[in-house]
C-alpha cells in the first residue's frame, strides 16, 4: 500500500510540474497594443523618460538619422535629438502586426509611422519592428528598429 501511495505521489509532482503555465496570447496582444499606443502618446507629449521606461536596460535600438542606441544615456540624446527636428504633434503610429510566442515571453510588432519636420518643410513616412522581451511581468522593448521611405518635401506655395 505504502509503494502504490508513493507512486502516485511521485507521478502527481512529475506531471505537475511539468506542465507549463497557460498563455493568454489574446491578452498579451492587447497589453502590447496599448503599449505601442503609449509611445506615441508620450513621443507626442515629448515625454523622454516615459518613452526611456519603454525599453530594456540591454536593448538595442536603430533609429534612423540617429547613432545606434545601445544604453539609456545614448538612447535620451538621440530623443532628445529626434525631438529637436520634428513637430512633436504630427507623430503618427500604425500598429499592423503583433506576434506572441507560445512560451509568452517573446513577442514582436510591426508597422509604420509618419511625422514632420519642425519647420514643416518635410515629411517623413517609414516601417518599424519592435522586439519585446517579458521582464518581470513587464513587456520591454529588447530591440527596435525604425527605417524611414525617404523623405518628401511638402507641397508648399513657393515649391508648386
Amino acid at each position: 500500500m505504502k509503494t502504490i501511495v508513493s507512486f502516485f505521489c511521485t507521478c502527481i509532482i512529475i506531471f505537475g510540474c511539468s506542465q507549463t503555465p497557460k498563455v493568454d496570447i489574446n491578452k498579451d496582444i492587447e497589453a502590447l497594443r496599448l503599449i505601442e499606443d503609449q509611445f506615441v502618446e508620450a513621443s507626442r507629449a515629448g515625454d523622454i523618460d516615459k518613452i526611456l521606461n519603454w525599453y530594456a536596460p540591454s536593448s538595442v535600438d536603430m533609429a534612423y538619422n540617429v547613432p545606434v542606441s545601445l544604453d539609456h544615456q545614448a538612447r535620451r540624446k538621440a530623443i532628445e535629438s529626434w525631438f529637436k527636428t520634428i513637430d512633436l504633434k504630427s507623430i503618427k503610429n500604425t500598429t499592423d502586426d503583433i506576434q506572441v510566442s507560445s512560451s509568452g515571453d517573446l513577442a514582436f510588432t510591426r508597422g509604420t509611422s509618419y511625422q514632420k519636420s519642425s519647420d514643416g518643410l518635410t515629411e517623413y513616412s517609414g516601417r518599424w519592428v519592435s522586439i519585446y522581451k517579458k521582464i518581470d511581468g513587464n513587456w520591454k522593448v529588447i530591440v527596435n528598429i525604425d527605417h524611414n521611405d525617404s523623405p518628401k518635401p511638402l507641397q508648399t506655395e513657393t515649391t508648386k
